[in-house]
């Protein structure tokens, strides 16, 4: 499939075939390939990062959190076993999210296209995220 530069200005939404600056129909700027590749690598820098960090969260607190006010790894979690399930929940939730970035960045960077299913699929695990975030903050004290 050849590369499509698409019009980002709302009323034309040109799309012309090839790679295209400015829009033939209304002057504005076009979306093209290489900046949808760009996207892409950002989507997946920033997947990389949550995954490493809640991986690495979920391995150092996971322990403690097991076993709430048990001497667990040299730390001790003083939560409750609900709010440690809470926050691990949480820690699931940032790493599925981070693995949802990491798949639709790769796809922007293959295809240098982008896919509405793909990005209402991360959008959708936001939400999710959200839901889970929101009611983790009624289950934690403060």
């Amino acid at each position: 499939m050849p590369a499509v530069s698409t019009c980002l200005a709302p009323s034309c939404g040109t799309k012309v075939e090839g790679t295209v600056d400015p829009c033939p129909n209304c002057g504005g700027k076009m979306r093209t390939p290489r900046t949808v590749r760009a996207m892409g690598w950002l989507l997946l820098a920033c997947g990389v990062f949550l995954v490493g960090l809640m991986s690495y969260l979920w391995v150092v607190l996971a322990p403690a959190m097991a076993h709430p006010g048990d001497l667990t790894g040299g730390t001790t979690f003083t939560g409750t076993a609900e709010q440690a399930r809470t926050i691990l929940t949480v820690f699931g939730a940032v790493l599925v999210f981070g693995l949802g970035s990491i798949g639709y960045g790769l796809w922007l960077i293959v295809t240098g296209r982008r896919s509405i299913a793909m990005m209402i699929g991360v959008l959708v695990l936001a939400a999710v995220l959200i839901a889970i975030s929101w009611r983790a903050m009624a289950v934690l004290p403060g």
